[in-house]
């Protein structure tokens, strides 16, 4: 049998698979639905502080999905890349309603998953209320979101806005909390490495990483924004590279775990993040798209993975991609011994290889595409290109 268990800070999870703070966490039958789906634990919608109240109320409709239904063969096949853009700042909760609500969802878990309340003050003064006030429930863990990603728009310290204020606020609140707890950080920094090292410091058990980027998209015949007029949180599977990036990067540099998560829509992303150095991970846009079972299947997958790559725990793995990530200036920079060739059995003439080439190396023939060694470059933009897969590099 293979051991999916992880403990952080004396807390243990039952697999490394967590449902972080949005919709499908809104209130206590939501994260219980979260737990009988398979995730190890949920975070609760975070609880802003009174004085970014008008975070509780939501426009309607709030989400927006890009290239998701124009996917081919939808809803039979989803797409691997696609963008999803929303606006629910925080919970609808106040702070007697979100404290009440934690313990009615942990009295449905009970031992069966993780409770964990999510919040983000603006002041200390609001942060240590709000902390006391958690003390008081049964929460099993803590989240300070300092991350919310369009929290600066609302002209309020808060989020991504009061990055500058991370230290200050996870002090205040590290003096207060009677629970472990994490820092939610921005990817919308410049150096997450220094605000990681700085949440250790002041005494995080753990560090999430990490929150959605802002964006906004527009509608070029009205020249304004789709959907509520507003930037919003912007996310989707193809910020997976970039949520990795960042664990692997701050895995050399801490000591402490990593909640990893950004882009995870399959559960070979929870592999990678783990191999990147993230004890646990946390996925949103994979249940809201697939429901609350997809954790589940997702835990099964990556048992069968591991029970046949013979990895009896999550140790095994975690960290074991951190040797084989190279720094850019270590990447080797010259190709000898490599050419690309073409299968005539599998080329329809189609010509894609050949608009896709910038070295004018590839020509079209009765025959099919052919490449001219001494024009091509080796970039590998038509072996990628290339929808019959004719495209085949060799080595010598």
């Amino acid at each position: 049998m293979v051991d999916l268990t992880s403990k952080i800070s004396g807390v243990e999870f039952k697999n490394p698979i967590i449902v972080g703070s949005a919709t499908p966490t809104w209130d206590s039958k939501r994260i219980k639905r979260c737990i009988t789906g398979g995730a190890a634990g949920a975070i609760a919608k975070s609880l802003f502080s009174n004085s970014a109240a008008i975070g509780r109320k939501y426009p309607r409709p709030r989400f927006k999905l890009f290239n998701y239904r124009e996917y081919p063969d939808y809803p039979k096949k989803l797409p691997d890349s696609f963008t999803l853009r929303s606006l629910e700042e925080c919970s609808s909760f106040g702070y007697e309603d979100y404290m009440r609500d934690v313990n009615d969802a942990k009295d449905l878990v009970k031992d069966d998953g993780i409770v964990i309340a999510s919040l983000s003050g603006s002041t200390k003064e609001e942060w240590k209320t709000m902390c006391e006030m958690v003390n008081e429930t049964k929460a099993d863990w803590v989240e300070l979101n300092n991350s919310c990603p369009f929290a600066a728009d609302m002209g309020i310290k808060i989020g991504a806005g009061a990055v500058d204020l991370t230290k200050e606020f996870v002090h205040a609140c590290s003096n207060v909390l009677k629970k472990p707890f994490s820092v939610k950080l921005t990817p919308q920094t410049s150096d997450s490495i220094y605000l990681a090292k700085m949440v250790e410091a002041e005494g995080a058990s753990a560090v999430n990483l990490s929150a959605r980027l802002s964006g906004i998209m527009l509608d070029i015949e009205t020249a304004s924004p789709i959907g509520w007029g507003s930037i919003g949180g912007y996310g989707g599977p193809y910020l997976l590279g970039y949520g990795l990036k960042t664990v692997f990067q701050i895995a050399k540099e801490i000591r402490i775990p990593i909640i990893g998560g950004l882009g995870v829509w399959k559960w070979q992303d929870i592999v990678s993040y783990i191999m990147a150095g993230a004890s646990i991970v946390q996925t949103v846009t994979g249940v809201m798209l697939k429901g609350f079972d997809i954790t589940g299947k997702w835990v099964k997958c990556i048992e069968a993975w591991m029970d046949a790559k013979g990895y009896k725990n999550l140790g095994d793995i975690k960290g074991l991609a951190l040797e084989n990530i190279k720094k850019t200036s270590e990447v080797e920079r010259e190709y000898p011994g490599i050419q690309f060739a073409i299968n005539r059995d599998l080329c329809n003439k189609c010509g894609v290889c050949k608009k896709s080439c910038m070295y004018e190396a590839i020509s079209i023939t009765k025959v099919g595409a052919v490449i001219n060694d001494e024009l091509c470059d080796r970039c590998g933009m038509c072996y990628e290109v290339c929808p019959e897969r004719a495209v085949r590099i060799n080595r010598t």
